[in-house]
């Protein structure tokens, strides 16, 4: 089981927040291994699905998609269950906030809560990728693959950028303190031009983006310590109460932080993330 979270090349990092690489193979002969609960999270960008089958569940609509080979992921909204073939091999490149709107010129709007097949929109040039992963002989040969790839193509564009482009960054890093008109008056825009432009570059409204970014927070943080109580990560993220936090969970996960927990770990994938230190991504 390997399950990796991988800084990219130095001339990224302002671009792309990680890499992930998930890889596992159990003995089994179901098709599919059990749903495995993926809240929201401020996240988007590319999957390479280099081996195996996955599929996104809404648990609340009953619907069911399974993912292309390489594809597009715009910002979530709503609370998902994942669910994979017994071997499984992906990379995901997970973008800083704004930085995927950058690099395609789609208002992100347009993507939230999808799953773009990434040749609809990138044609061959994203296929020739793939395949080039498929027959790497090394993780890090696969990683290189796509530094090579995206500081060719981001190397490629105009730079026009704005300051409000890493505002999404900053609310990342720190989402307590994010303050919507101050931060516009900074940024010399209306409120409203500083909401219309915030959308743009991520899907959604600025406040309900830190409002996400809090609640993944304190999910990141019941990752890294399981044994740590749920009222401490709630002061520790700034919550004003226990309750305050339970409701967040209940709109972005579906349901109580302890649940959720319980229905990240009650599969063979959950359990294995875990004992990698890895069960939120």
């Amino acid at each position: 089981m390997i399950a990796k979270r991988i800084l990219p090349a130095i001339e990224l990092r302002g671009l792309i927040k990680e890499y992930i690489v998930m890889h596992y193979n159990f003995d089994s002969r179901c098709e599919m291994m059990p749903p495995r609960a993926y809240p929201v999270n401020p996240v988007d960008g590319f999957r390479f699905l280099v081996k195996g089958k996955l599929w996104a569940e809404n648990p609340e609509t009953g619907t069911k998609q399974r993912m292309s080979a390489v594809n597009i992921t715009g910002q979530p909204s709503c609370r998902l269950n994942f669910i994979t073939s017994p071997e499984f091999l992906m990379l995901y490149v997970r973008f800083q906030p704004g930085m995927l709107f950058r690099l395609l010129r789609i208002p992100m709007t347009l993507l939230l809560d999808q799953f773009i097949d990434a040749s609809c929109i990138l044609g061959s040039e994203i296929t020739e990728v793939y395949e080039q992963l498929g027959e790497c002989a090394s993780y890090d040969a696969m990683l290189q693959v796509l530094n090579n790839y995206f500081i060719k193509k981001f190397s490629q564009l105009k730079n026009d950028s704005q300051p409000i482009d890493t505002i999404g960054i900053f609310i990342l890093k720190d989402p307590q303190s994010f303050n919507l008109e101050r931060t516009a008056k900074e940024a010399c825009l209306s409120y409203r031009q500083f909401e219309k432009r915030f959308e743009q570059l991520t899907g959604m409204p600025p406040k309900y983006f830190a409002r996400i970014c809090r609640f993944y927070q304190a999910y990141a943080l019941k990752e890294s310590q399981l044994k740590l109580d749920w009222l401490s990560i709630a002061v520790q993220t700034g919550y004003h109460d226990y309750q305050h936090m339970v409701k967040d969970f209940k709109t972005f996960a579906g349901t109580t932080p302890n649940i959720l927990v319980d229905q990240s770990l009650n599969n063979p994938v959950g359990r294995s993330l875990n004992s990698a230190g890895f069960f939120g991504c």
